[in-house]
């Protein structure tokens, strides 16, 4: 118990660093030690349930369906975090930048702008409806596998996982946003058109981490089976760079049809783009070209709507503003 105790506390502290002062947040924390020796009891004995989460529409950066996890959960998704994470990170590549200690947007910009050539040829990948898409069957297995591979794993984390993985984040939430919020929303981006037994809520570091998990065999597959050096990928967009443009051609099909065979994952066909390096191309809010920077449309675009339509509370809104101005200097003209 006791270690389980300081586990649990410490993955608090981890999940209330961006949640500070949210109803939840204050909730759990008023009652802490009460609230974390009542879920060291639930794990012990394996009753813990997920509780309904919260469900809204996120306009911006793009129009995304949020299934947000009740702040309890949050402080479990942290402890199994903590707890699977060293493990599953040495089985990624390198060149997989999402979710990733030390990684993240600007090192996958930076490090694909390295890949480049002026005598290069990009092809830039997406899947289709992603994060719906994902087979929780498929996903379990390879959660398991990888942590196995490893040592042996306690049930504790076998339990946690089966029960995040499989759970339905649909059922019983809380819907934040009217009905008409989701006009416009295609089918692939929601969980209420996902087939059964597929699909993860966007919103939980769960998901994050699994989303890595998931496409790590295909990683693998582009390093290894195509040889393809160039190679980087961000959740679901892929970067391959190659001086032979037939090369790029041919790795399309390949990974069409292991997608389709081993991840039941389709390839966006209206997100399939070959081109010349020299022309440059947007990767993660950055136009990258061989030898220099530009900030994306939509990172420009969404930055004037921070300036000229502010939020309410100013603590949020100048936090936005400086997180915005530390992305901007990264970039040049």
């Amino acid at each position: 118990m006791p270690s389980l105790f300081l586990e649990l506390h410490k993955a608090y502290l981890d999940a209330r660093k961006h949640k500070r002062n949210t109803i939840n947040q204050l909730k759990f924390e008023r009652n802490l030690e009460t609230e974390l020796l009542s879920l060291c009891k639930e794990l012990e004995t394996r009753t813990y349930e997920l509780k309904p989460g919260i469900c809204f529409i996120n306009e911006l950066p793009v129009k995304r369906e949020i299934i947000a996890a009740d702040f309890r959960d949050r402080v479990v998704h942290h402890f199994l975090y903590n707890r699977i994470y060293p493990i599953l990170d040495r089985k990624f590549i390198y060149d997989s930048y999402s979710c990733r200690v030390g990684k993240g947007t600007l090192f996958g910009i930076k490090r694909v702008m390295g890949f480049l050539r002026d005598d290069a040829w990009v092809l830039r990948l997406d899947i289709k409806g992603f994060f719906m898409a994902i087979d929780r069957g498929i996903l379990f297995s390879l959660l398991m596998d990888g942590l196995r591979g490893a040592q042996p794993i306690c049930e504790l984390l076998e339990f946690l996982i089966h029960k995040i993985v499989f759970n339905e984040p649909l059922k019983n939430a809380h819907f934040k946003s009217p009905e008409s919020a989701w006009d416009g929303l295609p089918p692939d981006k929601s969980l209420m058109y996902s087939a059964p037994n597929c699909g993860l809520p966007i919103g939980n570091l769960t998901s994050q981490v699994f989303a890595n998990v998931y496409l790590n065999p295909l990683d693998h597959f582009v390093k290894r089976q195509l040889k393809i050096k160039y190679y980087g990928r961000y959740v679901d967009d892929m970067v391959l760079i190659h001086s032979n443009k037939q090369i790029l051609l041919n790795a399309i099909l390949h990974i069409r049809e292991f997608m389709q065979g081993r991840l039941k994952l389709t390839l966006h066909p209206k997100k399939i783009k070959l081109q010349p390096a020299a022309k440059g191309f947007a990767f993660l809010g950055a136009y990258i070209y061989p030898r220099g920077l530009a900030v994306g449309k939509r990172v420009a675009k969404n930055f004037k709507e921070c300036i000229f339509y502010p939020l309410a509370n100013s603590e949020k809104q100048a936090q936005r503003v400086q997180s915005y101005l530390g992305l901007l200097g990264h970039f040049g003209g």
